[in-house]
């Protein structure tokens, strides 16, 4: 139904896509991120010391991305030039759409292949975008450089409230921790926060910022694995297949846990794709993922079934005025001392979707003491004096929550 839905002719190369309510009307919109023009014609054959070689961004130019506005009949009208986002090109790879800068609209942010910087699409609240990724210091790395990017992630890693971005990597270059200091502005703390720490070597690809241990922290996960599987016949630091990696957030600062986490004795593929979620609805987040030429890997979590005594909560948003699945919402957890927030997305780490069901790790607190989900649109609910270890569902305007 793709051309009789409006959704394009399907001759780009597309590498990150996206829902997200643009402009508040309650109908989900569709921001595809298209990467090169490549054709059959105009393929580039590349060998590095006689060995053949996948080309790159940097041999073909760059398409603009594309936004889909929803009719609310099932068809979408193509309104990149309209609102803004075909101003600039890149080529785009992962992406994740979120409200940075707190004000109520849903914002997009999108990693582009070491060419150009990333871009942030600064929304207007009316579906209008201005790219301001440069001015906001999520564009480039702290020396100036451009980021290989492949997956794009958010989260709030220091509990501020302020979502925060993560960026995996090509080898020899770190990821990128963009962290949120609000004001519409950010900085990078890879280095000060030890977010990139065992990565340099690998090539790096989907991500996400989940508390593995409940404790309140969002830890990061790393997939890794090369692009060329011959990479070992020319460079014997690196690997196709590689482990991946768990990084443990201590308070604000990551540290590598990968050799006593149980994933570093694991058989090695060569990873791309990451997604995570509950999948056995014990209290803990599982990961799913999709490795290159070969079957997915499904890692389960063992910290439930081990005994961890820490709390946790889980919740899912039912739109009624607004999109069904929420998309957009913001939500704010308060468990005595720990105040947490998080989003729904749909679409985020590298060509993955996960996050429909939010998960709050909550340490030894007991109870929750208030909920708030703000919806997009402005809505506000709210839900006092909720039990620990459960999962709920919040749906909009009803009537425990109606502010």
């Amino acid at each position: 139904m793709t051309r009789e839905a409006g959704g394009g002719d399907g001759n780009k190369v597309g590498a990150g896509v996206c829902f997200l309510d643009a402009d508040g009307d309650g109908q989900l919109d569709l921001y595809v991120a298209n990467y090169v023009r490549f054709s059959y014609e105009n393929h580039v054959s590349r060998q590095v010391r006689g060995v053949p070689w996948y080309s790159g961004a940097r041999d073909y130019d760059p398409w603009p991305d594309t936004l889909f506005r929803n009719r609310g009949d099932g068809t979408f009208a193509d309104v990149s030039k309209e609102s803004g986002v075909d101003t600039v090109a890149g080529p785009s790879m992962g992406m994740v759409c979120l409200d940075y800068d707190n004000d109520g609209d849903t914002d997009v942010y999108v990693g582009n292949d070491a060419v150009g910087g990333n871009f942030l699409f600064r929304n207007d609240g009316t579906g209008k975008f201005a790219e301001i990724g440069l001015a906001a210091g999520a564009a480039f790395n702290m020396y100036g450089a451009e980021v290989g990017s492949m997956a794009t992630e958010c989260g709030d890693y220091d509990n501020n409230g302020w979502l925060d971005i993560f960026v995996t990597d090509f080898q020899t270059d770190l990821p990128v921790l963009f962290r949120n200091l609000g004001h519409g502005s950010f900085e990078d703390a890879t280095l000060r926060t030890g977010a990139g720490d065992g990565s340099r070597q690998y090539v790096t690809w989907g991500t996400g910022f989940v508390d593995f241990d409940n404790d309140g922290n969002r830890d990061l996960f790393i997939a890794c694995g090369h692009l060329q599987d011959n990479v070992e016949l020319v460079d014997s630091t690196t690997a196709y297949q590689c482990r991946n990696i768990v990084l443990r957030n201590t308070g604000g600062r990551f540290v590598n846990v990968s050799d006593r986490c149980g994933i570093g004795s694991l058989p090695r593929h060569s990873a791309r794709g990451a997604a995570f979620d509950d999948l056995d609805n014990d209290g803990d987040v599982d990961v799913v993922i999709l490795n290159s030429r070969e079957r997915p890997s499904i890692l389960r979590n063992m910290y439930r079934e081990l005994g961890g005594p820490n709390h946790w909560l889980q919740l899912r948003l039912q739109g009624v005025k607004t999109n069904r699945d929420g998309v957009g919402a913001r939500v704010k957890v308060v468990a005595g001392d720990l105040v947490l927030f998080d989003e729904i997305h749909s679409g985020r780490s590298y060509q993955s979707h996960f996050g429909s069901r939010l998960h709050f790790g909550l340490g030894n607190r007991g109870r929750v003491d208030r909920i708030e989900v703000r919806w997009i649109g402005g809505g506000v609910d709210i839900v006092e004096n909720v039990s620990v270890d459960r999962f709920i569902v919040v749906a909009e305007g009803s009537p425990h929550g109606r502010r």
